[in-house]
C-alpha cells in the first residue's frame, strides 16, 4: 500500500513540476540550465532555439545578429540554442549565417527537454534566473520586436 501512494505522491509531483511543462513565464531556471547555457545573472539573456532546418531561423536569425552587435556592452545578451543533431551541420548553418554571438549545441536534445519549446524559432527572456517572457514561432520584425519586449520588461531590483 505505501508502494503504490509513493508511486502516485512522485507522479503528482513530476506532472506538476515546471520541467514537466518546460519553461514559462515566471518560472526559474534551474542551476543545471543556467550552468549549461553560461548565464550572467545580472544580465537580460534572450536564448534563441533554433536548428538548420527552421525556414523561420534561418529568416530571422541574420537579424538577430544584427541585435546581438547593437546590444553588447549594455547588459543584454544573446545566446543561441542550436538543435541540430548533427554538429557539423549546425555549425555549417552558423557560418552560413555570419553568427557571432554564442550558440551552444544541443544534439542531445539536453536542453530542448528541460525547455521543451512548443515551436520553433523560441525566444526566452531570462534575468536573475527567471524566465520573463517566452515568444514561440515566426515573429516579423524580428529586431523591433525583441526591443519592444525589452523595453517592456521590468528589471527593477
Amino acid at each position: 500500500m505505501f508502494k503504490r501512494w509513493a508511486v502516485i505522491v512522485s507522479l503528482v509531483f513530476t506532472t506538476l513540476s515546471p520541467s514537466a511543462y518546460g519553461y514559462q513565464q515566471g518560472d526559474l531556471l534551474s542551476s543545471k540550465a543556467m550552468q549549461e547555457l553560461g548565464l550572467n545573472p545580472n544580465e537580460l539573456t534572450i536564448i534563441d532555439f533554433f536548428a538548420q532546418w527552421c525556414v523561420s531561423c534561418r529568416e530571422e536569425l541574420p537579424e538577430v545578429e544584427i541585435l546581438s552587435r547593437q546590444l553588447a556592452g549594455r547588459g543584454v545578451s544573446i545566446v543561441g540554442v542550436d538543435v541540430d543533431e548533427d554538429v557539423d551541420v549546425g555549425l555549417a548553418f552558423q557560418r552560413e549565417l555570419g553568427l557571432t554571438f554564442r550558440v551552444v549545441a544541443d544534439p542531445e536534445q539536453v536542453l530542448v527537454a528541460d525547455f521543451q519549446p512548443t515551436g520553433m524559432p523560441a525566444l526566452y527572456y531570462v534575468y536573475k534566473g527567471k524566465v520573463l517572457k517566452v515568444r514561440y514561432g515566426a515573429i516579423n520584425n524580428i529586431r523591433k520586436v525583441i526591443i519592444e519586449d525589452i523595453r517592456s520588461l521590468d528589471l527593477a531590483e
